[in-house]
């Protein structure tokens, strides 16, 4: 309990100094502890402070605490029960962070016109059940599988790309592919990426990805599992890239605003 509420009061500084610094302090506290508890900071079942902690922690009266805590319960966040204390009755679940599509792909192409892009292999391919049912395509239906390794500027490998992508007819060769971002040479094919949804994990390296990201077997890589859909919503393009954490960082900046 102490760690939450030390991490609550730091939430409570950031709206002291943001738009709500002027709102009465019950609104205050009300949001910090909402925004804890539809985060997931604060789960659910889980026993909120009491008033008389929230008062002390954070300097305010216990009024003012019982009446943050009420708004809680009106909105069916909390269940206040006398005798057993506040739980949490919202139940957390991840959304999606949504963001624009264009700048994304803008990042890409930039990123790999300053990598050193080596094609290990590039073949047409009948996909395994698994990614043949994301593409949703039939067992005869092939793709074009290719795998790569992007280096930074000074040779050094920091991630390794597997991608199977649907509908590629023409000029999608090794030399291509090492010259062209690959999002460029997907357009001359027709495939214009309308959205793309995005999952990032942690994987340990194994076999050819350790070999090839020259790190030991069993470590810790940045896994992003990439799906490009076309206006019709169909995926035509998985692209699978591990990464490694010493050479490569994902950066996100994100506000309540």
């Amino acid at each position: 309990m102490n760690d939450l509420i030390d991490a609550l009061k730091l939430d409570m500084q950031t709206v002291q100094q943001g738009s709500l610094a002027r709102a009465p302090l019950y609104h205050q506290l009300y949001s910090v502890l909402k925004r804890a508890i539809l985060d997931g900071k604060i789960i659910y079942d889980s026993k909120m402070p009491t008033e008389l902690q929230l008062a002390t922690s954070f300097k305010v009266s216990r009024i003012t605490a019982r009446r943050a805590m009420d708004e809680l319960a009106a909105e069916k966040l909390i269940s206040r029960l006398r005798g057993r204390g506040s739980h949490v009755t919202y139940q957390f679940s991840a959304k999606p962070v949504r963001g624009l599509l264009e700048g994304m792909l803008e990042s890409l192409i930039d990123m790999s016109m300053h990598s050193i892009i080596r094609v290990v292999s590039i073949e047409i391919v009948k996909p395994p059940a698994s990614i043949r049912e994301v593409l949703n395509l039939s067992e005869d239906e092939t793709v074009h599988k290719v795998i790569r390794v992007s280096s930074n500027e000074e040779n050094e490998p920091y991630v390794f790309y597997e991608s199977w992508t649907a509908g590629i007819t023409k000029n999608y060769d090794k030399a291509l592919l090492e010259s062209t971002p690959r999002v460029s040479l997907m357009l001359e094919n027709g495939l214009k990426l309308t959205e793309c949804k995005q999952v990032i994990s942690a994987i340990s390296a194994a076999g050819q990805v350790a070999l090839e990201l020259d790190v030991n077997l069993g470590a810790a890589l940045l896994s992003v599992r990439r799906l490009g859909s076309n206006c019709d919503g169909e995926v035509v393009d998985i692209i699978d890239g591990f990464y490694n954490p010493k050479r490569y960082q994902y950066s996100m900046v994100m506000s309540i605003d």
